[in-house]
């Protein structure tokens, strides 16, 4: 076919793939989900129990800490 300039549809060799536009909100998801985690942390560092978010308050005896 060559002979008669003509082209075979897909004969152009291909480039490297892209990111396309699924790619660009999967990591603004990611972006926004761990600043999300953080301002939690923060948040549950100023009420929990020696500034620890993971420990849990006594039941029966909740207390906010004094800044």
């Amino acid at each position: 076919m060559s002979q008669f300039g003509m082209q075979m549809p897909g004969g152009r060799q291909s480039r490297g793939s892209a990111p396309d536009v699924y790619t660009a909100l999967m990591f603004v998801g990611i972006v926004s989900m761990l600043v999300a985690v953080g301002l939690l942390w923060v948040a549950g560092s100023k009420v929990a129990p020696d500034g620890n978010p993971l420990k849990l308050q006594e039941e029966g005896r909740i207390s906010l800490q004094d800044e």
